[in-house]
């Protein structure tokens, strides 16, 4: 296995830092990794080592503001931001693996973003993993929403609102990695991207009976920090014949880490394997 960091300039000429785990031999399959909120692409690493070994390449990159990307630390100007980002690094490795099918796999919020450049372009896309998805965040009702969008004309860049990391997994090991982890950005979530992530949401319920892509949305039923009603949202509402939805019953946020991991990632690869064919 091979694994090569890199970059690309993406919008307004941010430098953005990349990732990529490639098969010693040809690859049956792409799949691009878009990370949630405040983490990055190295915290995937198992899991792309799994996907390597079943012959797929797999591709990350840090959002702008995350990880070892450049941009001021977990704000943005335009959720979009994110989608752009995506697009630019999505034709270089299209460009990297020509003819090869290609998935991407968006984790909480980056699963917002991932269903967002799949309502514009899925045409391009042979599959959507979806985990934790971030349809509806946890503390954030239609009470809340107008006084968030409210404070965040007024004071976008303040951090007021908590992240309950300990919602990441049930292994204690993973939630102190976690926290000990200097590309994590740790604290409490600024307001504009609050209100972002929120919005963005919302297009992304309203955007998915327009999907026609096969999806795999996997959400731990004990999620504290996503709401595990986004998987019956995603169930009931997107459009495509394809749609495999499953809960695990106890699990938390990050079900990739969590200690039954070994399924989760079995599960994801058993649907690859099923969208690409034969290797």
């Amino acid at each position: 296995m091979q694994h090569v960091t890199g970059s690309f300039r993406g919008l307004g000429g941010l430098r953005i830092f990349t990732r990529r785990w490639l098969p010693d031999g040809d690859p049956r399959g792409v799949v691009i990794v878009v990370h949630g909120y405040g983490e990055h692409s190295g915290r995937y690493a198992h899991v792309a080592c799994a996907m390597v070994e079943r012959g797929y390449a797999v591709y990350a990159l840090d959002h702008r503001g995350h990880g070892q990307s450049e941009g001021t630390r977990v704000q943005v100007e335009r959720f979009d931001d994110y989608v752009t980002d995506l697009r630019t690094y999505f034709e270089e490795v299209r460009a990297a693996q020509p003819g090869l099918p290609i998935f991407v796999y968006g984790h909480s919020m980056g699963s917002l973003i991932g269903l967002l450049f799949a309502l514009r372009y899925q045409d391009d896309l042979a599959g959507l993993i979806l985990t934790g998805a971030a349809l509806k965040p946890v503390g954030v009702n239609g009470a809340t929403k107008p006084l968030l969008r409210l404070a965040s004309r007024a004071i976008p860049a303040v951090r007021l609102v908590p992240l309950a990391v300990a919602g990441i997994s049930r292994d204690p090991a993973v939630v102190e990695r976690y926290k000990s982890d200097p590309d994590v950005v740790l604290g409490l979530l600024r307001l504009r991207l609050v209100v972002e992530l929120v919005e963005a949401g919302q297009r992304c319920i309203a955007g998915l009976p327009r999907l026609r892509v096969p999806i795999l949305a996997l959400h731990g039923g004990a999620d504290p920090i996503c709401d595990p009603q986004a998987a019956a949202i995603i169930r009931q509402r997107s459009g495509s014949p394809d749609t495999t939805v499953k809960v695990y019953p106890g699990l938390y946020h990050e079900v990739h880490n969590e200690p039954e991991q070994a399924q989760v990632i079995e599960d994801m690869l058993g649907w690859l394997d099923a969208h690409v064919g034969p290797s």
